[in-house]
């Protein structure tokens, strides 16, 4: 796609004024302010949106810092005197102007959660007032985790680098369901990341001699984006059935559960992290009844009974497997499918600790295998 290095310049839907350093576009629908900014690269469309790296020469909210893109370590020279952003142009026109473009599910969640470091902010909101095209302006990042997770090429990731990829991804689902919200996505293209340089994390275990040792590797700021199907907690179900993408999608929603919660974050959360540490999905089902049957080899059947137990030293035993889940058996049954008769594996042998990742500790792989718990009420929490 060709770029135009010319300025863009929008009449947009509503007016953007600063008040006490918020930057406040929704209270007028008629008013108009003018965008003008410079497409800088073309990233990505999907079917419903498409994404630009731009230079912004608008206004943005006071006090807004530069992206980490643009400064630090893994500042690009060619970013020097620009103010980037993301422009996320939706595909659909909205011929009941700006009142019926408040009402978008993605725009709604971004303005009700407060902002958090671990979340992606949304810097404005306009209607093109000629092409009735709505337009998000967000914070630009360098990528995303998939990206990120390809680029290894096989290599893991250090053991501090995968925790501190979980500890921030943790602060971002937490901060998001305290805000009443839960993010119904989550999956390695809408984990964003920017690398600031390298840094030495300590090892959990040491070095032959005794002494301390450590990895190299990338920092990594991580920002959850993407809140197209966020819906608040307090909504009313029926909520829609098929959320999420397959790989990452909780068995309630596969097996067509229209009542679920925040919990179906915690578990596309483990298996997420299960990919950050084996750079390869747990679960690549090729539809809903083999993603089932993907999930059910792992964590075996439903039905087996409390989950085995075992020792892993140094560690106290642990339970294998997915657990107990009466209710997912009967909306088994009701939808045709059965788990097989398997007994579960052991996570921590399927995400090998030692010898590839020395400083990786054992609680945040037993802390995976919390999070993918067939019933969501077992399941660990954000909080």
């Amino acid at each position: 796609m060709s770029i135009s290095r010319l300025p863009t310049v929008i009449s947009g839907v509503p007016a953007v004024h600063v008040r006490e350093d918020w930057l406040l576009g929704d209270s007028d629908s008629q008013t108009r302010s003018t965008r003008t900014y410079t497409e800088l690269k073309f990233l990505g469309e999907g079917s419903f949106s498409s994404v630009s790296l731009c230079d912004w020469h608008g206004t943005l909210p006071p006090h807004t810092p530069l992206a980490a893109m643009q400064c630090g370590p893994g500042a690009r020279p060619q970013w020097l005197g620009k103010r980037l952003v993301v422009i996320k142009r939706l595909r659909r026109t909205w011929p009941g102007g700006w009142d019926e473009c408040r009402r978008l599910k993605e725009r709604e969640a971004l303005c009700a959660i407060p902002p958090h470091a671990n979340i992606t902010p949304l810097y404005d909101a306009f209607l093109d007032s000629d092409t009735k095209m709505l337009y998000l302006v967000l914070e630009p990042m360098e990528g995303n985790l998939y990206q990120l997770i390809k680029a290894r090429k096989g290599r893991p990731l250090a053991g501090g680098l995968v925790a501190s990829v979980f500890r921030q991804m943790v602060a971002g689902v937490a901060h998001i369901h305290g805000a009443g919200y839960f993010h119904r996505d989550l999956k390695p293209e809408n984990v964003l990341v920017t690398t600031t340089g390298l840094s030495s994390y300590l090892s959990c275990s040491p070095s032959p001699t005794g002494s301390s040792s450590f990895q190299k590797d990338v920092v990594a700021i991580i920002k959850l984006c993407d809140f197209g199907l966020a819906r608040a907690l307090e909504s009313a179900p029926p909520y829609t059935e098929y959320v999420s993408t397959r790989w990452y999608r909780a068995p309630g929603v596969l097996l067509l559960s229209s009542t679920y919660s925040s919990a179906l974050d915690m578990w596309a959360l483990g298996a997420i992290m299960a990919e950050v540490i084996n750079l390869q999905p747990l679960f690549p089902g090729t539809d809903t009844i083999d993603q089932l049957a993907k999930i059910g080899d792992i964590l075996g059947d439903p039905d087996y009974g409390d989950g085995l137990r075992r020792t892993v030293p140094p560690c106290d035993d642990h339970e294998l497997g997915g657990g107990p889940w009466p209710d997912g058996i009967l909306m088994a049954a009701s939808n045709g499918f059965s788990f097989r008769k398997n007994p579960p594996q052991d996570l921590h042998a399927l995400l090998p600790i030692e010898p590839h990742f020395p400083a990786l500790p054992r609680s945040l792989v037993q802390c995976i295998q919390d999070l993918l718990k067939y019933d969501p009420d077992a399941r660990l929490t954000s909080q």
